[in-house]
Order: structure tokens, then sequence, then C-alpha cells
């Protein structure tokens, strides 16, 4: 006769396939969305470098190195969380390129939302509230994604 261990839990098997989908669709939403993101940058470099520029507030020759890196960044992350290689480390880089974003949407409440997405901007969403509450959930799937 075999008992169960003390800490063994009758849901556990469901739980870990719930949170093991959870993480499935984090790390694909995180891997499109970039795709999308940086695919629309690419396509139009000297457009997202004039945005950069203009509407960042940086230092010219920083606003440069940043839109000149930026979309390569964004897609070598999607490409590694959609191919499962080094998804821990892709996850934690936009996380930390997510905070940036909500910390930058939160500052710039006014302003309208960046159009970095292959798709249009609904108008109903065209609202000073989408960009922070999008890379707020984007930030927690990349939070969930890195430290799964």
């Amino acid at each position: 006769m075999t008992c169960p261990s003390p800490g063994w839990d009758a849901d556990r098997p469901w739980r870990w396939r719930f949170f093991r989908l959870v993480s499935a669709v984090c790390r694909w939403t995180l891997g499109v969305v970039f795709l999308m993101a940086g695919v629309t940058k690419v396509t139009d470099l000297q457009g997202f470098a004039d945005q950069v520029l203009v509407h960042s507030g940086l230092p010219s020759s920083i606003g440069r190195v940043v839109a000149a890196g930026l979309p390569w960044l964004e897609l070598t992350c999607a490409a590694c969380l959609l191919a499962g290689y080094a998804v821990r480390e892709a996850a934690a880089l936009l996380a930390i390129l997510l905070i940036l974003l909500l910390a930058y949407s939160l500052l710039h409440e006014n302003e309208r939302d960046c159009a970095c997405f292959v798709f249009p901007t609904a108008k109903a969403l065209a609202v000073w509230w989408w960009p922070p509450v999008r890379n707020g959930l984007l930030l927690l799937c990349a939070l969930r994604t890195a430290w799964r």
C-alpha cells in the first residue's frame, strides 16, 4: 500500500497545466507583439528615428543610438521567444524595456500612442490610459516568462 507524501495536493496536475498554459500564452504574446513592433520600426527606420528624436526628450546622440538599436533588440528578443531559445534572457530584456516604456507612458500622458505596431490603433483605444495599461500587462507577461 502506497501513501501519498504529506505535501501531495490533488489539484497539482491541474494547476501545473494551467500555469504552463499561462506561461506559453505570455511567451507567445510577447513574441508576436514585439515582432510586430520591430517589423514596423525596421520598415521605416528614418521615421522611427525622427519620432524618437522629437518625442523622447533624449539628447540627439543618445536618441540616434536608441533609434538604431531598439528595433533590432525587439526583433531579436521576439525571435528568441518564438523559437524557444534563450527565453528567460529575452523576457528579462523585454521586462527592462517595458519598465522604461511604462514609466515614459505614465510621465507623458498627453502624448498620443506610439503607433509602433503593424495594425492601426483603434479609435476606442486612442485614450491616455491605454499605453500604460498595455505596457503594464506586457510587463506582467515578461516577468512571468522570465521567472517561471
